[in-house]
Formats: C-alpha cells, structure tokens, sequence
C-alpha cells in the first residue's frame, strides 16, 4: 500500500518520477482515482481524460468483484 501511494501520485506529482516508474504508476488504481479527485480540489471538473480513469477503476472493481466471486464460490464448493 505505501509504494503505491508514494508512486500514484498522492504526495508529488507523478511527473517527476522517472519514466519507468511512471510508466509502471499508470497501472495503479490509485493513480487513477488520484488524476479524478485531484481536479475537484481546484474546482475543475475532469473532462474527457476522466473517462480514461474513470474506465479504468471501473475496470478495477469489475475485476475485484469476479476474483472475489470465484474465490467464495471455490471455498464454498469443499
């Protein structure tokens, strides 16, 4: 949890990191959910490039729900 809060952008801005690491930092859901919460603080609203991170954590919580479904339904299975 802390590497990704220290490489998604949370304290500094992702620009600084070197580009592997930022490259890398794209696949973070909290990077994601950081480039959607950060615009509302300075009250702008995320416009087309919100779509991207708001697909990607979607994408995230579909992903979780069906590791999570297939786990429950495996234990339950024994």
């Amino acid at each position: 949890m802390t590497p990704m809060m220290f490489v998604s952008g949370v304290f500094f801005p992702r620009e600084q990191l070197p580009a592997l690491i930022r490259s890398l930092s794209d696949w973070l859901p909290l990077s994601h959910a950081v480039e959607l919460v950060r615009p509302l603080f300075m009250d702008q609203v995320a416009g087309e490039p919100g779509a991207a991170h708001r697909h990607g954590l979607l994408a995230y919580a579909v992903l979780g729900f069906w590791a999570a479904l297939a786990l429950t339904r495996r234990r339950f299975r024994r």
